[in-house]
C-alpha cells in the first residue's frame, strides 16, 4: 500500500488578445475548451512517428509538481492515492520531486507513470515525454475548472497598481515561482509583456523562489517587491497567519486558467489508463474526504472531468509566443 512510502516517495486567437493586454481584462477564459477538443483541435506536443510498446508496470509511480512544501503535499494526497491504488489494483508509490522540471524529466525517462502537472508543466511534458492528459479539476459537474494567477506586493513597496509597476520597474525585485509554473511564471510574464515590460531587461532583479509559498514569503520578508503566485496558496498563507492583507496584498489578478491536469506517460497500457481515469473520476463521490483533503493543498476543485491534450493548446501557444518552450 501507499501508506508509509513517503521516502520512496487550459482559442488560439485568444493568444494575440492576451499579448496586447487582455489577460486582466477578460476574454481568455477557457469556456470553449471542450468544444475545441471535440472539434479536433491540434494536440499539445509533437505527434510520434511510431507507437511505443505499451507498458504495464507492476508498481505505478505518481508525481506531484512541488507547488508548495512537497512533504505536506504528499501527506495531503496520500488518502486519495490509496483510493486510486485500490480501484486500479496496482500498488502506487510517490515520487518526491525537487522542482517542476524534475517531474517532466522523470516521466521522459520512464521513472514516473502518472503526474499531477500544472498546465505549463504538462505542456512541457507532452512535448518532451509524450504525456497524455486524462482528467482535470471541475468547478461543477462536467465543467472544466479554472484558477487565477495573482501578483502581490507588500505595503512598504508603495505599489498600488500595475501602472506603478510600469513606472518604477527598474527599482523593483520580482519573484516568480518556477520557470515551468503557469500561474507563478507564464501568465504573469505574459501580462507584464503586454504592458511593455521586458522582464529580464527592465526589473532590477528577478528571482525564482521555487514554490508558491516561497514566493509569497519572499514578498512578506521584503526580499521581493512583487511576487507571482495563485490565489490558493495566498489564501492559505493568510489563514495560517503567515501574512496579513494589511501587509501583503493583491495588485493584479488574471482571467481564468484551465484547471491542472492529471497525465499519464504516453506508452502506458491503455486498459490501465482507462482504469486510472475511471478511478480519478470516481474519487470525489466515493471518497469525498480523501478528495477534499487533497484539494486543500491543490486547487479547491469540486470534482474531475475528462480532458485531452487539446484543452491546453492555449497554454502551449502562449508559452511559444513568450519563448518559454
Amino acid at each position: 500500500m501507499l501508506k508509509g512510502q513517503r521516502s520512496r516517495i487550459w482559442a488560439a486567437l485568444c493568444l494575440a488578445v492576451m499579448l496586447v493586454g487582455a489577460i486582466g481584462a477578460g476574454g481568455c477564459a477557457p469556456n470553449g475548451a471542450a468544444d475545441g477538443a471535440q472539434a479536433g483541435q491540434p494536440q499539445v506536443g509533437q505527434p510520434q512517428a511510431e507507437q511505443p510498446q505499451a507498458v504495464q508496470p507492476q508498481m505505478l509511480t505518481v508525481a506531484l509538481v512541488p507547488a508548495e512544501d512537497i512533504m505536506k503535499m504528499i501527506d495531503a494526497f496520500e488518502p486519495a492515492m490509496n483510493f486510486v491504488e485500490r480501484e486500479v489494483g496496482v500498488e502506487i508509490e510517490m515520487f518526491k520531486a525537487t522542482d517542476y522540471t524534475a517531474v517532466v524529466e522523470a516521466m521522459r525517462a520512464g521513472k514516473v507513470d502518472v503526474a499531477y502537472f500544472g498546465p505549463l508543466s504538462f505542456v512541457l511534458a507532452a512535448k518532451r515525454a509524450n504525456a497524455r492528459a486524462i482528467v482535470a479539476g471541475a468547478d461543477e459537474p462536467g465543467k472544466l475548472g479554472t484558477y487565477h494567477s495573482i501578483m502581490i506586493t507588500h505595503k512598504d513597496s508603495g505599489l498600488k497598481s500595475m501602472e506603478d509597476v510600469q513606472r518604477r520597474v527598474g527599482e523593483l525585485t520580482l519573484s516568480f515561482v518556477d520557470p515551468a509554473s503557469t500561474s507563478g511564471h507564464l501568465i504573469p510574464r505574459g501580462h507584464l509583456q503586454s504592458l511593455g515590460i521586458n522582464v529580464e531587461a527592465d526589473f532590477k532583479e528577478i528571482v525564482f523562489a521555487g514554490g508558491h509559498d516561497a514566493s509569497i514569503l519572499a514578498v512578506q520578508a521584503r526580499k521581493a517587491d512583487l511576487g507571482a503566485t495563485w490565489e490558493g496558496p495566498f489564501e492559505r498563507a493568510i489563514e495560517e497567519g503567515l501574512v496579513t492583507t494589511d501587509d501583503v496584498f493583491v495588485i493584479w489578478k488574471s482571467d481564468g486558467i484551465p484547471s491542472s491536469p492529471i497525465a499519464v506517460r504516453g506508452d502506458l497500457d491503455e486498459a490501465l489508463v482507462q482504469k486510472l481515469q475511471q478511478a480519478f473520476l470516481a474519487l470525489p463521490q466515493e471518497d469525498p474526504a480523501a478528495f477534499a483533503q487533497k484539494e486543500e493543498m491543490w486547487e479547491g476543485n469540486k470534482g474531475y472531468v475528462k480532458v485531452t491534450n487539446a484543452y491546453y493548446d492555449y497554454i502551449r501557444q502562449l508559452a511559444e509566443a513568450l519563448g518559454q518552450i
